[in-house]
């Protein structure tokens, strides 16, 4: 029983799996808010990135995840480009902002479309924000009073549009408000319902930087709601008809760099955040936590230890030649130093013994580095040996000599 517990355990296992991923939950709304141009969730950005093709046919449509001045499909020697930002947090550097002013003084756009800007921005800009939320929860996914089946509205200028001015719809409050700008050079473009400024342009010299503080009007809920289409079109309309270049920017969503504390998430965290994966995870843990508990004491059946062969060749040979070398049959026993010799040289020196002859006298000569008089010696010794119909004792113990020679000298 004991052998089959891992099997049964195995068993167990794959039935559990098998279950988590067959069973499926109630479907729940997903109100994450994450703006990413890849998401389909009601708080993606995937419907609004799809349109901007249609809104800018003749234009190239890329995305960018580098910092200003590091940009790989961005170029600031040329002009009707436009880079669309839409993020949680807009927290650029002074190095950033100085680099994105003289981008678009060459004749480019910039909308900025975010939830809150940094202080280094708001200062740069010279205007103040009223906080409906705090950014920093909003990043670590921590949704302190937050509503995802809210409602809001969005106003837009009556001076610089067409009716409808007027948008609503009955998701996230995602929304916070300029409370203060400078009239010098900034005007006001939309506003929130409750008329608080939200959308202002500033002028430079040939092109134009857009503040937005309503992303959540770029999500895939609030485009495909009613007729909210519109919104995002007249937007867009703010915006060069013979662009030639829009690209949406993942570099502010995906870098929050405000000197804080980030969370790390690794592939553990992202197994447990899934309540399958989850329970998968800890009965497969639970399991192998029992194989081990039941198999580490299994005994292993003792293997004994084998002496190293040995060569008995030459201790066989000796004895059998004693045994002729009794008999007197010494004829006999030379035949069999002979086809020991012969076999001795095929196996060595790789050469054929079918002829003893001269030639092949040289050959052994060669390649076994020895005298050739000594092996014309050992093949006039099986000349004669093959001749003759007896040999005497001294003939063998010549033959015997020459041959232990040539072994010797190896």
């Amino acid at each position: 029983m004991k052998k089959l517990l891992p099997y049964i355990g195995l068993a167990l296992l794959v039935v559990a799996l098998a279950f988590l991923f067959v069973y499926k939950q109630p479907h729940r709304f997903d109100d994450r808010i994450t703006l990413s141009n890849h998401d389909k969730i009601p708080y993606g950005t995937y419907a609004a990135y799809n349109l901007l093709q249609k809104e800018f046919p003749h234009a190239l449509i890329e995305t960018n995840r580098y910092a200003p001045g590091e940009w790989k499909t961005l170029s600031n020697d040329s002009l009707k480009q436009v880079l669309l930002i839409i993020t949680k947090v807009f927290n650029p550097t002074e190095d950033d902002l100085d680099y994105l002013i003289n981008f678009v003084q060459k004749g480019n756009y910039v909308f900025v479309s975010a939830l809150q800007m940094t202080t280094t921005a708001t200062k740069f800009f010279k205007l103040k924000q009223m906080h409906h939320y705090d950014y920093d929860g909003l990043m670590l996914g921590v949704h302190h009073g937050f509503n995802p089946f809210d409602s809001t509205g969005f106003n837009l200028d009556s001076g610089s549009f067409k009716n409808p001015f007027s948008y609503k719809f009955p998701g996230a409050n995602f929304t916070n408000e300029l409370s203060k700008t400078n009239s010098a050079f900034t005007y006001s473009l939309g506003y929130s319902s409750s008329l608080n400024k939200n959308l202002v342009a500033i002028k430079s010299i040939n092109g134009t930087i857009f503040l937005h503080t309503a992303p959540v009007v770029f999500t895939n809920f609030f485009l495909l709601y009613e007729d909210n289409r519109q919104y995002f079109e007249k937007l867009m309309s703010l915006l060069p008809a013979d662009t030639k270049k829009v690209v949406w920017d993942n570099y502010y969503l995906y870098n929050y760099h405000d000197n804080k504390p980030q969370q790390q998430h690794g592939l553990l965290s992202v197994i447990l955040k899934y309540d399958n994966f989850r329970w998968a995870f800890w009965v497969a843990l639970l399991f192998l936590l029992l194989y081990f508990i039941t198999e580490v004491k299994r005994k292993q059946r003792f293997i004994p230890s084998y002496a190293k062969p040995k060569n008995d060749s030459l201790e066989f040979v000796t004895t059998i030649g004693d045994l002729y070398y009794e008999k007197g049959d010494h004829k006999n026993l030379a035949e069999k130093l002979t086809q020991y010799f012969l076999d001795y040289v095929r196996s060595n020196y790789k050469i054929s013994t079918a002829e003893i002859n001269s030639v092949f006298a040289n050959q052994l000569s060669v390649k076994s580095n020895k005298n050739i008089s000594d092996i014309h010696a050992i093949i006039e010794y099986t000349h004669t040996i093959n001749l003759s119909d007896a040999i005497t004792q001294k003939q063998l113990m010549d033959y015997y000599e020459a041959l232990e020679n040539f072994y010797k000298k190896i």
